[in-house]
């Protein structure tokens, strides 16, 4: 039986699932089935218009530029329990989506359409929320996991550094001076950022009622900073770092430390080891927050790992070869969740992934 593309939009535009495709790169909706409309609290007439003239709130939310990075790189992006803001009429509706941004490609591996299914799960978050907030502690052998987990993987990389520096001037007395003291200020931020992830730790493990104590964050130098510290762990690797605009974030400086340093550290274990590798880490201002992205084009994730790679200890199975204990994502995704945050990624096997941090404004 031929199907024609009539025949599919008619299947599609029965489907109880919120559909719509986009064919342009600047969103132009081409097609949105009644599922979706009224998802959107919306009619027909926005057929043939673009997202963004159409849902002024979707840009400054910034659906609209995750949207657009997917038809520059080709990468399906994926989230769950996300909120949106629908406008009905003078009424601001807060839900929760899981969502997906399908890249449709062609022969020649060009985006021509996007297909965005969306599933409405707003009653299933709130449910969640619910039994989360009636939960009186967490288990005192949780507690104890985490507490052993994130300690052994976040000192390692600060004490390497506190030891390479002893063995450096130990074994080099007659270092230049400007040398000395460049590996003696590497030296006094490792033990600063040792006290710090310690601090940071212990309060993890406590009630969430203790809040992170939050400070103006200038993130350009605060991520050169943790780039400098990576290399000084990682001195073989090829990386190339290209920053963009990188916002001030109103967080906790040990917290912070720790997301990014974690990020930058996997960008660097799971390059391909070519000239060519890179990190771009770039942010975004929303309505809601500040967006951080970090994107590398390494090994990338398989379709059948996404959903498992923020669990501790486990790891996508092209990443087993690599020095790691499997828990970064895990705490990247409870720390920002500390921040009341959030975390996602996108991923291609063989092109690399996209990691999206969310920071919302206090």
């Amino acid at each position: 039986m031929p199907f024609d593309e009539h025949f599919l939009l008619s299947v599609l535009e029965r489907s109880p699932l919120a559909t719509a495709i986009y064919d342009s790169a600047d969103l132009n909706i081409a097609f949105a089935n009644q599922a979706m409309l009224d998802t959107w609290h919306a009619s027909s007439s926005i057929l043939g218009h673009t997202l963004c003239a159409c849902f002024p709130s979707f840009e400054k939310e910034g659906f609209s530029s995750i949207l657009k990075n997917v038809w520059k790189t080709g990468i399906t992006y994926r989230a769950k329990d996300t909120p949106a803001d629908i406008v009905s009429g003078r009424n601001i509706i807060k839900r929760y989506f899981d969502f997906e941004y399908k890249a449709l490609l062609d022969e020649k591996g060009n985006t021509y359409a996007i297909l965005h299914s969306s599933w409405d799960v707003t009653e299933r978050k709130l449910a969640y929320d619910k039994a989360e907030s009636q939960k009186e502690q967490i288990s005192f052998n949780r507690k104890l996991d985490l507490l052993s987990n994130t300690l052994s993987h976040d000192l390692k990389n600060p004490l390497s550094i506190l030891k390479m520096g002893n063995d450096m001037l130990r074994k080099n007395i007659s270092l230049p001076k400007d040398v000395q003291q460049k590996w003696f200020d590497n030296m006094q931020a490792a033990i600063e950022n040792i006290q710090s992830i310690i601090n940071q730790t212990l309060q993890l493990n406590k009630i969430r009622a203790v809040n992170p104590v939050r400070e103006c964050l200038e993130m350009d130098k605060k991520i050169a900073e943790w780039i400098d510290e990576v290399k000084l762990i990682y001195p073989a690797s090829q990386l190339e770092f290209r920053l963009g605009n990188l916002y001030k974030l109103d967080a906790d400086c040990g917290v912070a430390y720790q997301i990014f340093f974690n990020l930058i550290s996997n960008a660097v274990k799971y390059a391909k080891d070519t000239e060519q590798d890179y990190l771009a880490i770039y942010s975004e201002k929303t309505s809601k927050g500040i967006v951080y992205y970090l994107e590398d084009n390494g090994i990338g994730i398989p379709d059948e790992d996404l959903d498992v790679v923020f669990k501790a200890h486990e790891r996508a199975k092209n990443a087993l070869a690599a020095q790691g204990s499997g828990i970064g994502l895990s705490l990247v995704k409870e720390l920002m969740e500390r921040l009341d945050g959030n975390v996602n990624l996108s991923s291609k096997l063989g092109k690399g992934t996209i990691i999206r941090l969310f920071f919302p404004n206090n």
